[in-house]
């Protein structure tokens, strides 16, 4: 069906458990003219398949993206350096990182911070920063703090609840935030 409209399956996360496994995140490249609202009606029509988010991806692959980025880090390190990241990990820019009072004013900054190193997911009504003004009412908001007290930062993004999050995208968030906190004690020792 995906062939019927030009469709390239270029990735596919699949994920086991209880002897049974389940696809969790698919990526399809489809020509430029293709109505992707009508893909994604028909996949709901014609399988038990269901499409929780669909978006128009930059043509840069994001693994290129990804190290790409990782290697300017290493000259230019920070919090906006992390938060860029994330941002191109899961594709929103409703990325923010925050210090531990700060993620204190958001539930999903406090759920982060009771459970370091672990993403967790927290659907909100809560006013978020500038970058949240896309999405109005309730938003799903991930959020990952990191493990070393001392430079310990926190991470959330925000979606509308209708897009959520994967466990492959909760799962590349507390890898970017391990990085960017490793990094930075790295940094820090050798000044």
């Amino acid at each position: 069906m995906l062939a019927d409209h030009g469709g390239n399956i270029t990735a596919i996360d699949v994920h086991q458990g209880d002897g049974a496994s389940a696809v969790d995140e698919m990526t399809v490249e489809f020509p430029d003219q293709v109505d992707l609202a009508g893909v994604r009606g028909e996949i709901g029509r014609r399988t038990r398949a269901t499409v929780v988010s669909h978006q128009t991806a930059n043509p840069v692959d994001l693994v290129v993206r990804v190290l790409d980025r990782l290697t300017r880090s290493l000259d230019q390190p920070g919090p906006d350096l992390l938060r860029r990241l994330v941002a191109d990990l899961c594709a929103t820019p409703a990325v923010w990182t925050f210090t531990p009072d700060e993620a204190g004013a958001y539930a999903a900054g406090r759920l982060a911070l009771a459970n370091p190193g672990t993403a967790v997911v927290v659907r909100t009504t809560e006013r978020l920063p500038a970058l949240g003004d896309t999405i109005s009412g309730e938003a799903c908001v991930l959020g990952v703090a990191g493990l070393r007290a001392a430079e310990r930062l926190v991470v959330l993004v925000a979606r509308p609840v209708s897009q959520g999050f994967t466990p492959t995208e909760a799962g590349r968030v507390e890898a970017a935030v391990a990085y960017a906190e490793r990094l930075a004690a790295t940094q820090a020792a050798s000044v």
